[in-house]
């Protein structure tokens, strides 16, 4: 058994189920967000139907969505096989209510600085205010990039898991910076080429943020044997 286990970890096996997996992970993000893609697609073709609320309402699925890739790209780097649609959708269902109370929180306070970013920028330039509000927004999207994936592996409060993210931010500096330059490399490469790639591009970045997360997980979980 043990060699036709090592028969089937060869890359040539490997790779193909590893592009399986991001086709699986990049069609299940798209259904599960379906609402924010007929926005998208809707504000395309008419520019002039972008509305604030319609959006904030399309983005709502994208939280739990998140949290779903991320704990399946997760169990792939742990387990190396795995039943891809069987765990997203069991870890989608698992931390739903989770992970949507701190997707909603995260969707308010981006929304506020948005709307304050706004009213200073167009009311009162020359001060200057309209910049510590972008500055906000910044730091509130760095959270994104580690409450989401711990918040799929932990079960934590959400004051706990924003404390966590914040420490994180800093003391994983050069991952902070690689998760962010990985994603305006991503957003700019699908600019520039084609939009075909947005299909498996979600899976992608999710499986490499978790490479760089397991050092993270590892943190946690020794805190927690000794607390």
């Amino acid at each position: 058994m043990s060699k036709n286990k090592d028969f089937f970890d060869k890359p040539i096996f490997t790779l193909p189920s590893y592009l399986f997996w991001f086709l699986q992970g990049g069609a299940y993000f798209f259904i599960t967000n379906i609402l924010l893609v007929l926005f998208i697609t809707a504000t395309a073709i008419n520019p002039d139907s972008f509305n604030l609320i319609i959006l904030f309402i399309s983005l709502i699925p994208l939280g739990p969505s998140l949290s779903a890739l991320s704990a399946s790209t997760s169990e792939i780097l742990r387990e190396k096989s795995i039943s891809f649609s069987s765990y997203f959708f069991k870890s989608y269902k698992d931390n739903f209510v989770s992970s949507l109370k701190l997707w909603i929180i995260i969707l308010f306070l981006l929304s506020l600085m948005f709307v304050d970013f706004q009213y200073f920028f167009l009311n009162m330039p020359k001060y200057g205010i309209h910049v510590i509000f972008e500055i906000i927004a910044i730091y509130i999207s760095l959270l994104i990039l580690y409450a989401i994936p711990i918040n799929s592996r932990f079960e934590m409060k959400t004051k706990d898991i924003f404390i966590l993210s914040s420490y994180y931010i800093i003391k994983k500096l050069p991952i902070t910076i690689l998760k962010s330059a990985i994603l305006v490399g991503s957003f700019y490469l699908v600019s520039k080429t084609t939009s075909l790639l947005i299909i498996v591009l979600p899976s992608i970045i999710s499986f490499i943020f978790s490479f760089y997360d397991n050092t993270i997980f590892t943190d946690i979980e020794c805190s927690q044997k000794t607390a």
